[in-house]
């Protein structure tokens, strides 16, 4: 049986059961079947099976709604749709490029450098679930220097369009993070490490934006108070899972955030600066101010 039938099959499960109107064995079997999908009421159970064990999916049975719905399961529902919608998108494209058709006519990557560096990606995984050293030589996007480095790999990230994997030194337990298209090459050593139970490394990531993170950084408490536009567009893209509107009148929209300053965030303040303004924390709305206003002295330089 072809693999993407088995991933359409996921993605129609994972639709109606994360939907949250508890559908049961036989609805799903006739609303997947609408799709044109063929699937029994067999299928469906071992499908059901391998979601929550080959996934970890907790896809489970109310007894009192006389249906199914995925239970506690916030973070694994959307990467796992999102990995399968890739997967599934990837297919389309290929049986194009298979007719003979030029892709190009009908899709636009942004960035052809986005897809440098994601060939490390299954190597990587293997590494990080093995708990495998890795040997990597590295070069900076400033610097034309290759260094070497033992690396111990806790998490693969994905930041706009370019994937980074982040980890710990051999030898001095400083967490580092490599962007994956300016790995020259690498080794998977024989060496494996423990990992460190008290560096929670994916729980840092949930309080930032980007890739910088640091052992020692603690969140703090944001407030962003924007123009209607730019209000408006941050409920419908928020700037960060921890997004929450405070008020809304009719000239202003008010939002809450728990986050970690870094780089990043600010750099993604500075970008909608004319439309959003930092309430607190002040040291963070005097920095954005300076940086304001030293970007407004470069552009006045004469030249």
């Amino acid at each position: 049986m072809s693999y993407q039938v088995k991933i359409k099959r996921y993605l129609q499960i994972l639709q109606l059961t994360g939907s949250q109107v508890y559908p049961s064995i036989f609805e799903m079997v006739d609303k997947i079947s609408e799709t044109g999908i063929k699937i029994s009421v067999r299928q469906l159970k071992r499908d059901l099976e391998s979601l929550r064990d080959e996934f970890g999916l907790n896809v489970r049975y109310s007894p009192t709604r006389h249906g199914y719905f995925v239970k506690d399961d916030q973070l694994t529902f959307p990467y796992l749709m999102k990995i399968l919608e890739y997967s599934q998108n990837a297919q389309i494209l290929k049986d194009y490029l298979k007719e003979g058709s030029n892709l190009f006519e009908i899709i636009e990557f942004e960035d052809f450098n986005s897809f440098k560096g994601i060939q490390w990606i299954k190597d990587f995984t293997l590494a990080i679930k093995t708990c495998n050293e890795l040997l990597i030589r590295y070069k900076r996007f400033d610097s034309e220097e290759i260094k070497e480095y033992r690396f111990h790999p806790y998490l693969l990230r994905e930041y706009l369009n370019r994937w980074y994997v982040v980890g710990t030194l051999s030898d001095t337990a400083e967490i580092r993070t490599f962007g994956l298209d300016r790995i020259v090459d690498f080794q998977v050593t024989s060496e494996t490490f423990t990992r460190n139970k008290d560096l929670n490394i994916p729980g840092m990531f949930k309080s930032i934006i980007g890739i910088q993170v640091s052992a020692h950084d603690q969140p703090e408490t944001l407030e962003l108070e924007c123009l209607p536009y730019m209000g408006n567009l941050l409920k419908t893209l928020p700037l960060h899972t921890s997004q929450k509107q405070v008020v809304e009148t009719p000239d202003q929209i008010t939002f809450s955030y728990r986050m970690i300053i870094n780089l990043e965030l600010k750099q993604r303040l500075l970008m909608i600066s004319n439309q959003a303004k930092i309430i607190r924390p002040l040291t963070l709305k005097k920095e954005i101010e300076n940086m304001l206003a030293e970007a407004q002295k470069f552009y006045k330089r004469n030249h």
